[in-house]
């Protein structure tokens, strides 16, 4: 049986995502640790890049379908479905969107996701000091934290 891929775009960011599977020209993602023995991995990112002859990911145009809606922090996720089971393998928010041309001359639009990581980075803490507690009750505190889009929070 064949895998279908699928990837898609929250623009409404109201958990229901548009397939732009059949516009990806190219996906490249990673999930951390990118080389072998790495001690800390780095955030997950995903770049993106997309046809654009109707000048769809343009966020300038005003006449688009998405006009709008090509802003940070729009929801992503790939997903592959062999017939039995759906698996996400991967899941982040719109960083940023470069509409350009091409070496060919083709319209396309490169789209720039990262993952959770940029949420936990910029997290200030007021956590009281943690002793006498275990590691993993010490991180859930932190994690509690963190605010989340609303669209992939929980």
């Amino acid at each position: 049986m064949t895998t279908r891929w699928t990837i898609g775009i929250d623009w409404d960011r109201d958990g229901s995502y548009t397939d732009e599977t059949a516009r990806v020209l190219s996906a490249k993602w990673s999930l951390g640790c990118q080389q072998a023995f790495m001690d800390v991995g780095n955030d997950a990112q995903l770049r993106l890049v997309m046809r654009n002859e109707d000048k769809r990911f343009t966020p300038e145009n005003s006449a688009g379908s998405l006009y709008g809606k090509l802003v940070p922090l729009r929801p992503v996720k790939i997903e592959s479905h062999d017939g039995t089971t759906t698996r996400r393998h991967f899941s982040g928010w719109v960083q940023s969107i470069h509409p350009a041309v091409s070496k060919y001359g083709e319209r396309v639009s490169a789209i720039q996701v990262a993952g959770a990581m940029q949420f936990l980075k910029a997290t200030e803490t007021k956590i009281e000091l943690q002793e006498n507690q275990r590691s993993d009750q010490i991180i859930d505190a932190l994690i509690q934290e963190v605010i989340f889009p609303p669209a992939l929070a929980g």
